[in-house]
């Protein structure tokens, strides 16, 4: 029997979110988007994301304060770039204390609209995050709550179906979990293949996923 999802968006101004860190970035950025999410680790998430600059700024001027680190930039163009990062911001922070739920799309940060975060995962892990959040952010939160998906990702990459077997066998297994419940070497006993393979087939789906973004820009 499978568990039913819910999802919620929380959408708060830059008034409540004035503590926190990631409304640094607004100095240097105009909006951020959420493209993809790679997991959790090290008190925080790995993301893809968007970010479009303000006049004369570029991705060398996030402020470190903002707690972002930028990994690897993978395309620019005009004033955006498309970038993984690091973040280590409270409310992403939550993601790694907080089980059965995960980030969303859509979820951004508009230097005129404020902040928005899209949370979906189990019932009971949902409203866990949206009770902690709302200890985290001062004031009443604009939530939205919804049983099935509110929008967005607009398909995925493809990948040969060898590849979708290892990735979502990774999920299954909670590879991708905080702390990871299992190894690459355990995932390669479950599928009976090589430990270099399976590694290899993780590497590729996080580049394809990346190559699947940029293409959708151009």
């Amino acid at each position: 029997m499978s568990v039913p999802l819910r999802h919620i968006s929380v959408m708060m101004d830059s008034k409540q979110g004035a503590e926190l860190p990631g409304l640094i970035l607004m100095e240097t950025a105009e909006h951020v988007e959420v493209l993809a999410s790679f997991g959790s680790h090290d008190e925080g998430m790995d993301l893809l994301v968007e970010i479009k600059f303000m006049d004369g700024k570029t991705i060398d001027d996030i402020p470190p304060e903002s707690a972002i680190t930028v990994h690897h930039v993978h395309e620019s163009y005009g004033s955006s770039s498309i970038a993984t990062i690091h973040t280590t911001g409270p409310i992403m922070r939550l993601f790694t204390t907080t089980t059965g739920c995960w980030l969303s799309r859509p979820t951004w940060l508009n230097r005129v609209d404020g902040f928005r975060i899209t949370i979906s995962g189990t019932p009971t892990g949902v409203r866990t995050y949206r009770k902690a959040l709302s200890e985290l952010v001062p004031g009443a939160l604009n939530m939205r709550i919804s049983p099935t998906h509110p929008g967005a990702a607009g398909g995925g990459p493809n990948m040969s179906n060898r590849r979708k077997e290892v990735v979502d066998t990774a999920y299954s297994m909670g590879y991708y979990d905080t702390p990871r419940r299992c190894s690459q070497r355990e995932l390669a006993e479950r599928l009976n293949i090589r430990q270099a393979t399976v590694a290899e087939h993780l590497q590729r789906a996080e580049r394809d996923l990346i190559e699947f973004y940029i293409n959708r820009r151009k």
